[in-house]
C-alpha cells in the first residue's frame, strides 16, 4: 500500500466478493458514540429524482476513475456517495463546500440524510447474499480535535457510523484494521499499514458483498475461451455460460441482468455493440447523464439471453481526490477553502486531503467461493435467444434488485491484468 499523505479526513472504501469465518478483534480506541443520542430518522420514498441523480453520479465517478486509472477499474459508488452525504453534515456552508456537485441540489440536505438512511435500511441480507456496509470516524487526540456534537449525532442516526478517538500511532493502524476485520468477517483485514501522525481525522468505510448466484453455473458450462482486450490482443480465459432472462439495449450497447441468491442483488453487464464500434467513453457518457441509465434498465425485456461471462478478478486502490476534483469537489480538499466547521474543531482548518479507496471483485461460476450446487444449461431451449458474450471490454455493476442502484461498478478492459 502506498505511503499515505497527510490528511484531515481519509476515507477508505473496500468492496469485494469473499467468504470467511467471523473472528472479533479488540479495538482499544475511545468509543465516542457511547454517549451520543441517536435521533429519529424519517423513512422516505426512494423516488426517481434520487435514483436518477445517484446513478448518474455513480457513472460519473466511474467515468472519471476510468479515464485516470488505466485500462480496468472497479469502484464502490455507494461508499463514495454515502461518505459525501455524511460529510455534508459537517459543512458550515453547504453551497461553498460544493457537496451539491455530487449530491442532488434539488434535495435539501436534511432530506438527503433521510434518503441515505432509508436506502441503507432497504439493503437486506439473506444467508447466501450479504452486503456489509460500515462507516467509522477516527479523531486524533494529539491535534486538539473536538468532534461536533450535531455531526456525531447525524453520523450515528442516518449513517450508522462509529466514531473513535486516540493518539495516531501504530496502535491506530492496528485498531483501524481490527475494526475493518470485525465488520467484514475478516475480508478487509489489513486495509492500512501506516497513519500520518499529524492527521486530525480519518473516515473509514467498508463495503463488502458476498453473494452466490441464484443458479450457480455447472462445470460443463465453464469452457476455455478468448477475450479481446482493449489493445486488440486475445487473452485466454475461462468463459462461463448460462441462460438469463432480462435483456436491455439501446443504439450503442446491450446488456443483461444475472440474479444473485435471495433476490436482493443482481450482477449487471453492459457491453458496446460490435456493429456500432462504439467506444467505452461514449457509453459511460450516456450512462452518466440524467436518467439515461434508469430509462434503459427499466425497459429491460424478458428474453432468453445466452450469456457468456469470463472469470475475472479486479482490484483497485489509490486516492480519489483527482476523480472528485473533476466532479467540482476540489474545494473540499483545500486546506484553506474547505468549509467543514461543523465536523469539529482542531488546531487548523478541517479539510479532506484525499479519499483513499481499495476495491476488489472476484467473479466465478458460483458467484463467490462459498456457493454450492449447480444447474446444467439446457440446450433444448437454445432457440429464439439473444447471445451476449462478454468477450471484449465491458462494464459490470452490482446493483440492488429493487431500483438497480449501483453498489459496485467497474470496467473490464483486460481479464489478465
Amino acid at each position: 500500500m502506498k505511503k499515505l499523505r497527510r490528511v484531515c479526513a481519509l476515507m477508505i472504501a473496500t468492496a469485494m466478493f469473499a467468504s470467511a469465518v467471523s473472528c472479533q478483534k479488540e479495538v482499544t480506541a475511545e468509543d465516542l458514540m457511547e454517549n451520543v443520542s441517536e435521533g429519529n430518522a424519517s423513512e422516505v420514498i426512494i423516488d426517481d429524482v434520487f435514483c436518477n441523480h445517484y446513478s448518474a453520479s455513480a457513472f460519473q465517478l466511474l467515468k472519471s476513475a476510468y479515464s485516470l486509472e488505466g485500462p480496468s477499474v472497479v469502484i464502490s459508488p455507494l461508499a463514495t456517495y454515502f461518505n459525501m452525504a455524511m460529510l455534508a453534515n459537517g459543512a458550515s456552508n453547504k453551497k461553498l463546500s460544493n457537496f451539491e456537485n455530487i449530491l442532488d441540489r434539488n434535495i435539501p440536505y436534511d432530506s438527503m440524510n433521510n434518503y441515505m438512511h432509508t436506502y441503507y435500511e432497504t439493503l437486506n441480507n439473506t444467508e447466501n447474499a450479504k452486503l456489509y456496509f460500515n462507516n467509522a470516524i477516527w479523531f486524533n487526540a494529539d491535534k486538539n480535535v473536538k468532534p461536533g456534537d450535531e455531526f456525531l449525532s447525524a453520523a450515528k442516526t442516518y449513517f450508522n457510523a462509529s466514531a473513535y478517538k486516540e493518539s495516531f500511532n501504530n496502535d491506530t493502524v492496528t485498531n483501524i484494521n481490527n475494526w475493518s476485520s470485525n465488520n467484514t468477517e475478516m475480508y478487509a483485514e489489513y486495509i492500512i499499514d501506516s497513519v500520518p501522525t499529524d492527521a486530525p481525522a480519518f473516515i473509514v468505510n467498508n463495503t463488502v458483498i458476498e453473494a452466490d448466484w441464484e443458479a450457480p453455473i455447472s462445470p460443463e458450462n465453464v469452457v476455455d475461451g478468448h477475450f479481446t482486450n482493449i489493445s486488440g490482443e486475445e487473452e485466454n480465459v475461462q468463459m462461463m455460460s448460462s441462460y438469463e432472462h432480462l435483456y436491455f439495449e439501446n443504439d450503442s450497447f446491450e446488456g443483461f441482468i444475472k440474479k444473485y441468491s435471495g433476490g436482493n442483488y443482481n450482477f449487471m453487464a453492459i457491453v458496446p455493440k460490435k456493429e456500432g464500434q462504439v467506444g467505452m467513453e461514449i457509453v459511460l457518457d450516456f450512462l452518466s447523464k440524467g436518467d439515461g441509465y434508469h430509462k434503459t434498465v427499466k425497459n429491460s425485456k424478458e428474453y432468453v439471453v445466452d450469456a457468456s461471462i469470463p472469470k475475472f478478478s479486479l482490484q483497485s486502490q489509490g486516492g480519489m481526490k483527482s476523480n472528485l476534483t473533476q466532479m467540482n469537489l476540489g474545494r473540499s480538499f483545500s486546506p484553506t477553502d474547505a468549509r467543514l466547521d461543523l465536523l469539529g474543531t482542531c488546531d487548523e482548518n478541517l479539510y479532506i486531503d484525499d479519499l483513499y479507496v481499495y476495491t476488489g471483485v472476484t467473479v466465478t461460476e458460483r458467484g463467490t467461493s462459498k456457493g454450492s450446487g449447480a444447474i446444467v444449461r439446457d440446450s433444448s431451449v437454445a432457440t429464439n435467444v439473444i447471445p451476449v458474450a462478454l468477450d471484449r471490454p465491458f462494464i459490470f455493476a452490482i446493483v440492488d434488485n429493487n431500483r438497480y442502484l449501483p453498489i459496485i461498478l467497474g470496467v473490464v478492459n483486460s481479464v489478465n491484468e
